[in-house]
Parts: C-alpha cells; structure tokens; sequence
C-alpha cells in the first residue's frame, strides 16, 4: 500500500473516531430568568432566583435549572412520565414533574434525600441572542409569575397542541418561544406552516402587533424594530 494511501486512510479514521467521540449537541429552544425554591426532606435549602433553559436533542428533551448558589439540575427525557436527573454521584433517578398552575414541580428521591424543586418564570429570553442584537430582540418577554409549564409544559407532555388550545391572556406560547428574535419572512413562514392564520395589524411604537389565530388560539405576535419580541396569547376579540 502506498503512503499516500495509508495517510488517506488514517485520515478517515480520526474524522469517523472524532465524530463519535462528540455527539450532536442539543439546541436550546428555550430560555427563561425566574425564581425556584429547593426543598431537601421538606427543609428549604434554596430561595432566590434561577435560570432555566429547555434543549432539544432528537427525541430527548433537557430542561436545565441554574441556582444563583451554583447547584445545577439536569432533568432530560422523552416525555413527562419518564424524566429523570443525574445525581452527583451520576446514578440517574425518577423524577415527577407537576404543572401547578402558577408554579412547576420537579420531585425525586436519591436514596437518601427528598427533593422539590419549584420554579416560577419571570422572562422569557430569546435563546439565540448575539451580542450586535438590539436589546428588544434579546430581552424577550416579561411574564411575571408565570408556571415554568407555561413555558415548557407543552414539550413536557410531548410537545403536541391541539387547534383548539389556548392559554390565558399574556402568557406566553409555549411552541413559539424559540421565534423570538426571528426576522419577519421566517416567522410568518413557520407560523403558516404550524397552521396560525394572519387576521389583523395594530402599530404600536417603534412596532406592529399581528395577531394569528388557530382554532380558539389567538396568539399577539409582537414586533419591534423588525425584530420579533414575543409570542403571547391575545384575548380572542383580537381575532375576530
């Protein structure tokens, strides 16, 4: 055999090696500032703010909650009765997760302790953002209060919306979070393609809000400097 051809080869093998030493990383759909409190055998050992983020991996969905303290929990799984978290010890438990209105639920058991972990979502934050992005376009939405499963609760339940669903007024839609930030050819585009249809304009300052609806949905969809800001739900005489 040749060098040239035993160089060609060899070649062949680090790329084919590489590529499965490094699986595709997930995407980040979803990025939201709130607040959590952590409970450990029913003693709160956290209360402050938080970040959480969603992330799609093919059929793995990862929901990532940062503590100010610096503890991290990792929760990823096809659907919501099959969600489980990696300890530290990297044993991998069961976890409950439980949409509570104003406020979502992670539960599980290591063994030794009981864990809660509740979450509140302040701001909804376009997990795209780029440095040279004007400030509306990465700041996203503000929904105080809001359930984390406002956010998140549709892909926890497999990610399926029917036509006639709908949410309260100002909250945001769940499916269309990983929109904001979007150009507006883009985004007319998928929201046609998710089956929303265009009924009405109002100009507000330095935008325009459209409003779209599908079935009983009427969803206002918010731009601002070109740049779409938020993706909430509308009161239904928008609609009309």
């Amino acid at each position: 055999m040749s060098v040239k051809r035993k160089f060609g080869l060899l070649g062949a093998l680090l790329i084919s090696s590489t590529a499965l030493a490094f699986p595709s990383q997930a995407e980040t759909v979803a990025r939201a500032n709130g607040r959590c409190q952590l409970k450990e055998n029913g003693y709160q050992a956290y209360n402050g703010y938080c970040t959480v983020k969603q992330k799609q991996n093919g059929g793995t969905t990862i929901f990532v909650v940062d503590l100010e303290n610096g503890n991290r929990f990792r929760f990823s799984g096809p659907s919501r009765q099959q969600l489980h978290v990696e300890t530290p010890s990297g044993i991998e438990q069961n976890v409950l997760y439980e949409d509570q209105g104003n406020m979502g639920r992670f539960s599980w058991n290591d063994g030794r302790l009981t864990h809660q972990l509740a979450v509140k979502t302040d701001t909804v934050t376009n997990p795209n953002a780029q440095f040279e992005d004007h400030h509306s376009s990465s700041t996203g939405a503000t929904v105080a209060g809001a359930a984390v499963g406002a956010l998140i609760g549709a892909l926890l339940s497999g990610g399926k919306h029917s036509n006639g669903s709908t949410g309260a007024e100002g909250q945001p839609v769940p499916g269309l979070q990983n929109l904001v930030g979007g150009d507006p050819g883009y985004v007319e585009s998928r929201l046609t393609s998710s089956g929303y249809t265009y009924i009405q304009s109002s100009p507000r300052e330095n935008g325009m809000d459209s409003f779209w609806k599908r079935g009983d949905s009427c969803v206002d969809v918010r731009n601002i400097l070109n740049r779409y800001q938020s993706f909430t739900y509308a009161n239904p005489s928008r609609c009309r």
